[in-house]
């Protein structure tokens, strides 16, 4: 950045001497031969490029000289520019394609990350919140100007058409974790969840899409096509301001409990792994709540079955997907043991 900046500057400084000496040399011709303003002009300007056409009007012994200091001095100050405004050009060009390099080999590198097929109002909002997470994930995005705005926000981005197969796969479909689809078009969002689903079918088979769609007929053809979920944000909306004007003090405590620039209070889901030493243990003996001060809401079986507050008898097994309530802190304590 600063050697940019001081590129600039030597670029602004040659012009601004390269106009001075064009005025000094109208002046001199005007003041000196007698000139008029075109005429000087013209004069001064085929002399500093060297052009080489004619005199305007023949010049004495001390013209001559001037002509002679004039073209030096032109000649100087033009390299000098020409030097600055190459090196701009050469080095920017190099910078962007280093940077663009770099880039590709940190997606190349990333695993278990997220993509995020369009950036628009909610793809904003979802990529600020996977951040505040401190996750990895990676940006699609059709439009150059707006993909390098994001890249100059620090987002790892991969510019093309997110219903394109080589965009995925340049994106790593087949190694993330997480796909959302959230483009404005639910035919894009169709296409998208149907081509990631396809290309990490056999490599990556858990890889959960997320995907947006704008009524219930499209949100069918996701599901369909392989989408884990589709979520519609007018849904969404209307719910949330029914809790609201109904149930606001719950609606506080979701609010508190679910967006990650709140309390540290939250929730969270683990997944029971085998070698977790909850395996085949009741909640009363796991002591989640006495060594953690975590609140197990419910859980969530393997075949889908939800068990809401789970009573102290209930049996924790491999595969068990954990929801529970806690410090921030502590979640991560937990989750050592639970993995």
């Amino acid at each position: 950045m600063l050697n940019s900046e001081l590129n600039l500057n030597s670029v602004r400084k040659g012009l601004g001497l390269m106009v001075l000496v064009i005025a000094l040399g109208v002046l001199w011709f005007m003041a000196m031969e007698g000139f008029s303003f075109m005429d000087a002009l013209y004069m001064t300007i085929i002399t500093v490029s060297t052009v080489g056409f004619n005199e305007v009007h023949v010049l004495d012994i001390s013209g001559r000289i001037f002509v002679l200091v004039l073209i030096v001095t032109g000649l100087t100050v033009m390299t000098y520019t020409l030097g600055a405004v190459g090196k701009v050009i050469i080095e920017g060009s190099i910078q962007h394609y280093l940077g663009r390099q770099r880039m590709n080999r940190e997606v190349e590198n990333l695993k278990n990350h997220y993509m995020v097929c369009g950036h628009g109002r909610m793809g904003n909002i979802l990529c600020e919140e996977l951040q505040r997470e401190g996750v990895d994930f990676v940006v699609i995005e059709q439009d150059p100007d707006k993909a390098q705005k994001l890249i100059e926000k620090g987002y790892l981005v991969v510019k093309g058409n997110a219903t394109e197969d080589h965009v995925l796969e340049t994106a790593g479909v087949r190694r993330a974790k997480g796909l959302v689809a959230v483009v404005s078009n639910n035919v894009n969002n169709l296409y998208i969840t149907l081509s990631a689903r396809e290309m990490s079918r056999q490599e990556n088979p858990y890889l959960y899409i997320l995907s947006r769609a704008t009524d219930q007929s499209a949100s069918e053809k996701i599901t369909r096509a392989g989408a884990n979920r589709v979520i519609s944000p007018y849904a969404i909306g209307g719910m949330r301001i029914v809790q609201a004007l109904l149930r606001p003090t719950v609606y506080d405590f979701v609010e508190v409990a679910t967006q990650s620039s709140g309390l540290e209070l939250m929730f969270e889901e683990f997944i029971v792994g085998m070698d977790s030493i909850l395996n085949e243990i009741a909640i009363k003996d796991s002591n989640i709540r006495s060594d953690f001060d975590v609140i197990v809401i419910g859980i969530k079986k393997p075949n889908g079955q939800m068990i809401f507050n789970p009573g102290p008898n209930v049996t924790i097994h491999t595969g068990d997907e954990l929801i529970v309530l806690g410090d921030r802190d502590q979640l991560k304590r937990l989750e050592k043991i639970v993995l």
